[in-house]
């Protein structure tokens, strides 16, 4: 079990200069974990073949306008896409930051699901992270707050009431 604050880690800027990204985990080209901070309106990166799930951790949201639509990535709301579907991201509401599964859908399933409430949540093979969005937890006595993650998790997670988790999940196709 490994317990961060992804903020820690480096922040590498996009090429478009509307924000940066933190690299969290993965196995690349298969699949990628990152948070990215998002400062400004722009074109999304492609990505080619991949499927993406991005969620919204901090501040309200963002619009992602695709050619015929536009969807609205809310905070702690999983989104899934085609990573390449040219997408352009606009913050009515300013700045977010979130996180992004990246996976090939060939090799392998990716999901994000969000719990909430007083629960124990076991752990899951499938599991590459756990994001406490909102309130606290604890693993084997061991508090964690609001904005940390854990990584390579072999216990019960436990949830106080009031409190929001998001498990990313990445499994080998059979």
């Amino acid at each position: 079990m490994r317990i961060i604050d992804p903020l820690k880690l480096p922040p590498v800027p996009w090429k478009n200069g509307g924000g940066v990204t933190r690299e969290i985990a993965g196995d690349p080209p298969t699949w990628r974990l990152s948070l990215a901070d998002v400062a400004s309106e722009g074109p999304f990166s492609v990505f080619s073949g991949l499927e993406r799930v991005l969620t919204v951790i901090e501040g309200v949201g963002m619009e992602l306008h695709f050619d015929q639509r536009i969807c609205y990535a809310r905070l702690g709301q999983p989104l899934g896409f085609p990573g390449d579907a040219p997408v352009t991201g606009s913050l009515p509401d300013g700045p977010v930051r979130d996180l992004n599964l990246i996976f090939d859908p060939n090799r392998v399933s990716g999901s994000v699901k969000v719990y909430s409430g007083a629960q124990s949540l076991p752990t899951d093979q499938a599991e590459v992270a756990i994001y406490v969005l909102a309130g606290a937890a604890t693993m084997q006595g061991e508090p964690l707050a609001a904005g940390q993650m854990i990584l390579e998790r072999a216990a019960a997670l436990d949830l106080a009431q009031g409190s929001e988790v998001i498990r990313i999940s990445v499994s080998d196709r059979a």
